[in-house]
C-alpha cells in the first residue's frame, strides 16, 4: 500500500509539472508583465526579458490554471506521502466500513494469552474474564496494547469467551490494528505455538492476560531491549530470599540463591520471531517443556535481556491478588466502565 501510495502521487506530479512546462514554452510572451506592472498579482517572480535572460516578474491570471494544477498536485503528494512514510495503512474490518491503521508499519505483534483456567483462584469462570473495578482482567490487557504501536494482536482464548473481547472492540470502536483469534492448547507453551503460528511480523511479544497492570512505558522498554538483544523480558529483582528445595515432594531446603542475582519473570516477554521459532524447534528436538517463552530461547544457548520492570506488574492468581490489582488500579486513576 505504501509502495502503491508513493507511484501514484510521483505519477501525479509528474504529468502536472509536464503539462505546465509544455504550457510555459508555448505561451506567448504577453502574457509575462515585468514587476511595476500595476496588475501584477504574484511579485517577485522570475521575469523573462526580451534578451532571452530571467528577471523577477510576476504572472497574469492566465497563469493561474498551471499553478492550481502544480499546487494541487503538491497537496496531493503530501496528503499520500504523509501516510505513507508514518506507516498508515487502509484494512478492511466489518463488511465494507474501513479504517486508517496508524500501528500497521510496526515491527511488532502482541501473543494475549487467555486460555487458561486459573483453577487457584477457585472462580466459576476462568480467573482472566473476572472484572476488575468493572472491566474483565484479560481487557485490561488487552486495553494497554491496543495504546500501543503494534501491527497485530493475536488473542489466545476457548471460543466460546471470544464475545468478551468482541464486544469490548464493538462498544469502543476497531482497533488500530490487525486482530485475530486462535484456541489455546494443552499445555501454556502449545498456546504460545498456535499464537505465534499467526504472527507475521518480525517480532513478537507474549503476555499473559492475567497481568492487567502492565503499563505501555513498560512495553516499550522491553521492546527496544529485544531489537538491541534478540530477546528481553520485564523482570524485577526479587525482595526475598529464595530457597531451593530437595525435591518437588521434599520440602527441606537443598540451598539458598544468592538474592542479588535473582530476578521474578514478568510479561511481556519479547522476542524475534524466527528466533522463538528455532526454540520451538528444539524443544521438539530435546523433548523439552518450559514455562515461560524466553526459556526456549535459553535452549538454544542464546542471551536474553532482563529488562527491569514494575513491581505492580503482578500476576492475579488469588482473590488476594484482585484487591491488590484494584487497589493499584484506582491510584492511578482508573474510571470504572460506565
Amino acid at each position: 500500500m505504501v509502495c502503491q501510495a508513493r507511484f501514484l502521487c510521483l505519477l501525479v506530479f509528474y504529468v502536472a509539472v509536464t503539462l505546465f512546462c509544455s504550457w510555459f514554452r508555448q505561451a506567448p510572451t504577453n502574457f509575462i508583465e515585468p514587476v511595476n506592472c500595476p496588475q501584477n498579482r504574484f511579485l517577485g517572480a522570475p521575469r523573462l526579458l526580451t534578451n532571452g535572460n530571467v528577471d523577477s516578474l510576476t504572472r497574469t491570471g492566465r497563469t493561474k490554471p498551471a499553478l492550481v494544477a502544480v499546487a494541487g498536485s503538491c497537496a496531493l503528494a503530501a496528503a499520500l506521502i504523509g501516510p505513507a512514510r508514518r506507516g498508515y495503512s487502509f484494512r478492511t474490518l466489518r463488511g465494507n466500513s474501513r479504517i486508517l491503521c496508524a500501528a500497521s508499519g510496526s515491527d511488532v505483534g502482541v501473543v494475549l494469552l487467555s486460555a487458561g483456567v486459573g483453577k487457584r483462584m477457585g472462580a466459576s469462570i476462568p480467573k482472566q474474564y473476572i472484572k476488575l473495578l468493572g472491566l474483565e482482567i484479560a481487557l485490561h490487557s488487552l486495553s494497554t496494547f491496543l495504546e500501543c504501536d503494534v501491527a497485530e494482536i493475536v488473542i489466545v482464548c476457548a471460543e466460546e469467551w471470544q464475545h468478551i473481547f468482541k464486544d469490548h472492540l464493538e462498544k469502543h470502536g476497531p482497533p488500530n490494528c490487525e486482530l485475530k483469534f486462535t484456541c489455546g492448547g494443552k499445555e501454556r507453551q502449545d498456546s504460545v505455538k498456535n499464537g505465534l503460528d499467526k504472527i507475521t511480523v518480525p517480532i513478537v511479544a507474549i503476555h499473559d492476560a492475567a497481568r492487567p497492570l502492565v503499563t505501555q512505558a513498560e512495553f516499550e522498554k522491553v521492546v527496544s531491549d529485544a531489537r538491541e538483544y534478540g530477546a528481553a523480558l520485564l523482570a524485577v529483582p526479587t525482595k526475598a530470599t529464595i530457597k531451593q528445595a530437595m525435591g518437588a515432594d521434599e520440602a527441606f531446603v537443598a540451598s539458598t540463591p544468592t538474592r542479588k542475582l535473582l530476578w521474578e519473570a514478568h510479561t511481556p516477554q519479547v522476542i524475534r520471531s524466527e528466533l522463538l521459532r528455532k526454540g520451538f524447534e528444539k524443544a521438539q528436538q530435546d523433548g523439552s517443556e518450559v514455562t515461560d517463552d524466553v526459556s526456549l530461547i535459553e535452549l538454544l544457548g542464546e542471551q536474553v535481556k532482563l529488562t527491569e520492570g514494575e513491581y505492580t506488574n503482578i500476576k492475579v492468581t488469588t482473590p488476594e491478588d484482585i484487591a491488590v490489582a484494584e487497589t493499584i488500579l484506582k491510584q492511578r486513576g482508573f474510571t470504572p466502565p460506565e
